[in-house]
């Protein structure tokens, strides 16, 4: 019953993760439906019970998604939808954003700020702004993403002395300005543990190796 659930929101688009016994609770109080990931059919409680009730038709399925009862049997969901439009549990937040090398890509839109090129995140790096070699620190407003090419000509080199500019001045971020996408970030939160039946909902199961090397970008920054 601690086996994890995909959770989609009312048009079917992934938005988080869950454990068994909570997308049971969900869908018994009428917050969501089961989904039937061979058919794409959704049930209610009701319904996924008598649907699941033929023996032979569940002896076919793996022994440790079958809970039996003296009167039925009930097959473990793997995917729920909401009846709601965002999902569960959605509010805004004012919580301040982790400075972290992760934010900072999301921040800058994986961009340099200096040409304004838009690139893959192997293909960029943080640069200081003021060198720390000049007394540079390492906070949101004082640091930007750099091509190669950007950062080779910047250097070790104040913006007066390059002659360079900043397509935008780096700044603070709110959370609302890191969203991030609920794919990327049930792919972090589950890592090689992503079931087959997801990869037609989430549409990015290829990432999964990229997302077990995220904890990299997450971890907060220091001076």
């Amino acid at each position: 019953m601690n086996a994890r659930v995909l959770v989609l929101n009312r048009n079917w688009c992934p938005v988080d993760v869950m454990s068994t016994y909570d997308a049971i609770a969900k869908v018994f109080a009428g917050r969501a439906k089961f989904l039937d990931v061979e058919t794409c059919a959704v049930y209610d409680f009701e319904g996924w019970t008598e649907n699941w009730s033929d023996a032979i038709r569940t002896a076919k399925v793996a022994a440790d998604r079958v809970i039996g009862a003296p009167s039925f049997r009930f097959l473990l969901p793997e995917v729920i939808v909401c009846s709601e439009y965002r999902g569960f549990g959605y509010r805004t937040t004012h919580r301040q954003p982790k400075f972290s090398r992760g934010n900072i890509y999301r921040r800058d839109r994986n961009t340099c700020q200096f040409c304004a090129k838009k690139l893959p995140t192997e293909e960029l790096t943080i640069d200081h702004i003021i060198p720390k070699s000049k007394g540079g620190k390492m906070v949101w407003e004082n640091v930007v993403l750099a091509c190669g090419k950007c950062n080779a000509k910047k250097d070790d080199k104040l913006l007066s002395e390059c002659g360079m500019k900043l397509i935008r001045k780096p700044f603070k971020p709110r959370v609302e300005d890191l969203k991030r996408n609920p794919v990327d970030r049930i792919l972090f939160k589950m890592g090689r543990k992503i079931p087959k039946t997801w990869e037609a909902f989430l549409g990015k199961a290829s990432l999964v190796d990229k997302a077990l090397g995220e904890m990299y970008w997450q971890v907060e920054l220091k001076e």
